[in-house]
């Protein structure tokens, strides 16, 4: 047995809903089971919905051996080091460059927009009462409100939170087309051969585009061509078995979706203005 396997690392994260296809629906902890599964890393799920319980206080995290770490990033270059793996040995330094751009915009500044429609854009309420649902009671009575105002000061204390919704959503909306202009028509963000960024990438869309409602900052996720055919490229590879869960995406369903209803409205519009 090889060391990767015989380490038997665990993956400590919050665990899935909202129509989420994967064992999380966290940006973060799908991040790093991407790099995981790139980087032909075994590991065993655990659900963990309290992050306090983790070294650093947040989700994900992971154990092995006598080893406990937190943070996403540091467990891959911890782990890249390990095993000697480079999912970037391939880039030059502008491309390196690019993917930290990349990185975080999403890490720092759509995760917030990502966070705030979540919990307070519309379904917030309901997506809250859906994962307070898995704690015992009288926990599922207090989480929600709990949850709600710790989010809400983080993300006020950050910035976003003291923005209005429309703003937020604008915000979420304008880094997402970024990335759908930044992604080419290769199977990686970078082409042929994948890098570190295409988890951080995936961990993000892998949440975003599958949320269920009609949350207008995920609906316009997938609304994005370039974004879903990247994602459920991805999806088909890494994690095969979520189709069964539920099936692929169609790159343009959303979009036509969104003109019907477009189309819909109008049509009152046009039957006015013939009768006058």
């Amino acid at each position: 047995m090889n060391q990767r396997a015989s380490d038997g690392i665990r993956l400590f994260a919050f665990g899935t809903g909202w129509g989420v296809p994967f064992a999380t629906a966290a940006p973060f902890p799908l991040k790093l089971a991407a790099w995981l599964r790139m980087a032909d890393v075994p590991f065993a799920w655990v659900e963990a919905n309290n992050p306090g319980k983790g070294p650093k206080g947040k989700s994900p995290w992971i154990a092995y051996g006598d080893v406990r770490m937190g943070d996403s990033t540091l467990i891959i270059e911890h782990l890249s080091a390990r095993y000697g793996v480079d999912l970037d040995a391939h880039l030059d330094a502008g491309q390196r460059a690019l993917a930290t751009s990349v990185q975080r915009m999403l890490e720092e500044h759509y995760h917030q927009c990502f966070e705030h429609q979540l919990f307070f854009g519309r379904g917030g309420a309901e997506r809250l009462a859906e994962f307070a649902k898995a704690m015992p009671i009288p926990l599922r009575w207090l989480v929600p409100t709990v949850l709600k105002r710790a989010f809400g000061k983080q993300l006020y204390a950050r910035g976003m939170g003291r923005h209005a919704d429309d703003v937020i959503i604008a915000q979420g909306k304008a880094d997402l087309d970024a990335l759908a202009a930044l992604l080419g028509e290769g199977p990686y963000f970078f082409g042929e051969r994948p890098s570190t960024l295409d988890a951080c990438i995936f961990g993000f869309l892998g949440v975003s585009l599958y949320v269920a409602g009609d949350n207008p900052l995920y609906r316009y996720a997938a609304s994005l061509p370039q974004l879903v055919r990247y994602t459920e490229r991805l999806r088909a590879q890494l994690f095969p078995e979520s189709l069964a869960v539920r099936p692929a995406l169609d790159a343009g369903a959303e979009t036509r979706r969104s003109e019907g209803r477009v189309a819909a409205a109008a049509q009152p519009a046009k039957a006015a203005m013939s009768v006058a």
